[in-house]
Formats: structure tokens, sequence, C-alpha cells
């Protein structure tokens, strides 16, 4: 049975800045774990095609990590949260779930 990760309910019932910088900066942490999993001679790629999808993780992983930064720092300047800042949240969180599951699939195909 597999599960998969849900975006935290009590981010979405009742929605701060704070809790949005939270959410965002372990987000983060995540986002630096998985690239330093990419990084490990364990994942190191053996074939050309296998080389394509670690480089595109990576280059995706940047990007994340960067809009992450430029939110908190949104985040930050503004007093009460706005639904823009609110909703770019849950698109990063959405992504970050979504690279999360591309790097599982990555280590899948080099175990084989």
């Amino acid at each position: 049975m597999e599960t998969t990760p849900k975006i935290s309910r009590n981010l979405i019932s009742r929605p701060s800045n704070s809790g949005c910088i939270l959410k965002l900066e372990r987000t983060n942490n995540d986002l630096c774990q998985l690239e330093r999993k990419l990084t490990s001679y364990v994942c190191e790629p053996n074939t050309y095609t296998l080389f394509i999808k670690s480089e595109t993780l990576r280059q995706t992983l940047s990007s994340l990590k960067n809009t992450n930064a430029e939110l908190i720092k949104a985040l930050k300047r503004e007093k009460d949260l706005k639904i823009e800042l609110f909703e770019k949240t849950m698109a990063q969180i959405r992504s970050y779930l979504e690279i999360q599951k591309s790097v599982e699939e990555y280590s899948n195909m080099l175990r084989y």
C-alpha cells in the first residue's frame, strides 16, 4: 500500500505568513537533502539517459531552492498574508512533492 505525502492541513486551515515561512524553510531543508542524495556516489548515473535525468533533477532542485528563498523574503516583507503569496507557497510545496517523487523514481531506476 502506497501513501502519498499531503500538504499540511494546518497551513491550509489557518494560513499565516509565519506558517508559510516555516513550511517553506522545512521544504528548503528537504530540498537540500535531496540535492545531497543526488550528488552522492550511490546516485551516480551509469548511462547517458540517467545522466540527463540526473542533470535535469539537479537543475530543478536548484531552481526550486532559489524560488523558495525569494518567496520567503517576500513573505517576510509583508505584514499580512496575501492570497497571491499563499497560492505561490502552495504551488512551491506541490512542486517539492513532485521533485521528491521524481528523485525517488530516479533512485529506483539506478537499482535495475
